[in-house]
């Protein structure tokens, strides 16, 4: 019987003569050797999954009692040798370093250095790595590269001379909510069929219905506050407030809808608006854009994007929603005051023909896009108002009109804005 250091020894030696490497990955990490009906022994040396490999790295080898190779599995995915340029290869040579002789971690400090020359970001540069490109937006042939990583936890892809040529396309996060009907009907199905729309293309954008948060919030019956309405054919589900806020705390949250009853008061120099999600039993909660006097909100959208970047894409389907933008609104809250890689789109002095107009409007304009990805949301936004003009003097849009699906859906390298 072949002792099992010796039977490791030749499963090493068979792995480097199939693969022609020189030695084994330094992070491939033997699991166990165990018995099996194919050989006395089965190495496994693996790399444990990660978030930006779809497939687990794997060696396995099977060992016989008389020492012969019974079987021999390859899944890895990660070459040794890195293509170095000649600007990394600078960058060795002034550590006193060539490529014959550099480490694998002065080798990455190289590339890690070249990448903040060349793109001013200060990118963890994790190995260099043959990569399944389904996960990936990759505007570069090939399929080997330098996987580096971003402070927000964005992993993009470098060529070898520190470019960001790729980025992983992370998996976004969406949130749709309504409200009750104040007044009877429709009573218990209140709005839920508005949110659950929102809620097929989210599901739809963010490749997922797990990643998407919605239903009526918060849970209650319109006459009763106790009687489940899921049986009602348009809200199959709830959310508590705690979720509905965790859910737009997330950063991943890149989509937001919310359909309720909403009003302003004030005027242009002190005033608020809030939406109300429940109904007039006083079984309901009230969301702000900021704090007002009196502290009454039960939810503040300021507070809930305070440790998180600007929302990519919100609807505001309340009255009162646009009414006033800027500073201390809610229009200016998703979008953290910024104007770029953020578009809030919501109603305003909404009236009884607005609010029918906009019953057209809206799958207008969500087909629209879905179907052209790449299609400015700006353009889409005119053509859905010129397709319906009662809409014109009730909705508005604002933040950034050249943003597309497509841009919002893949993500970009900015890092999460305070």
């Amino acid at each position: 019987m072949i002792p099992l250091a010796e039977a490791r020894e030749l499963a090493e030696r068979e792995i480097l003569a199939r693969t022609g490497w020189s030695s084994l990955p330094h992070d491939a990490v033997l699991t166990h050797a165990y018995h099996s009906r194919r050989g006395r022994y089965v190495f496994q040396w693996k790399r444990k999954t990660d978030l930006y490999s779809s497939e687990v790295d794997r060696l396995l080898v099977w060992v016989r009692d008389d020492g012969s190779i019974e079987k021999v599995e390859i899944s890895w995915f990660a070459p040794l040798k890195p293509t170095i340029s000649e600007n990394v290869e600078r960058i060795l040579r002034s550590r006193g370093y060539t490529v014959a002789t550099a480490p694998a971690q002065a080798i990455k400090e190289a590339v890690r250095r070249r990448a903040y020359e060349v793109t001013g970001k200060d990118i963890e540069v994790l190995e260099w790595r043959r990569i399944l490109r389904d996960a990936w937006v990759v505007e570069a042939p090939g399929n080997e590269f330098w996987v580096g990583k971003l402070s927000n936890d964005t992993y993009v892809l470098l060529n070898p001379d520190g470019e960001i040529v790729g980025w992983m396309i992370l998996p976004a996060r969406a949130v749709s909510v309504s409200g009750f009907y104040m007044g009877g009907h429709p009573g218990c199905a209140g709005w839920c069929y508005l949110a659950r729309n929102f809620k097929s293309y989210f599901e739809r954008w963010s490749g997922s219905s797990e990643a998407v948060v919605w239903g009526m919030c918060p849970k209650y019956d319109h006459n009763t506050g106790t009687e489940d309405c899921t049986d009602s054919g348009y809200c199959e589900s709830y959310i508590s407030p705690s979720d509905f806020e965790n859910a737009i705390k997330d950063h991943k949250c890149k989509f937001y809808a919310c359909v309720a009853h909403g009003g302003c008061s004030g005027n242009e120099q002190v005033y608020y608006c809030s939406a109300r999600l429940g109904n007039e039993q006083g079984t309901y909660i009230d969301i702000c854009d900021h704090e007002v006097i009196g502290g009454w909100c039960d939810i503040i959208v300021k507070d809930l994007m305070a440790d998180r970047g600007r929302m990519r894409f919100t609807f505001l389907v309340h009255c009162g929603a646009m009414d006033y933008t800027g500073e201390n609104t809610f229009e200016y809250a998703f979008r953290k005051g910024q104007s770029e890689k953020t578009t809030v789109i919501g109603l305003k002095y909404t009236t009884n023909e607005s609010w029918s107009a906009f019953h057209q409007w809206y799958p207008a304009f969500l087909k629209d896009l879905d179907e052209n990805r790449d299609k400015k949301i700006g353009d889409a936004y005119d053509d859905a108002c010129d397709l319906y003009p009662d809409i014109m003097e009730h909705i508005d849009i604002t933040g950034d009109r050249d943003q597309t699906l497509r841009d919002i859906i893949q993500g970009d390298f900015c890092e999460i804005m305070a």
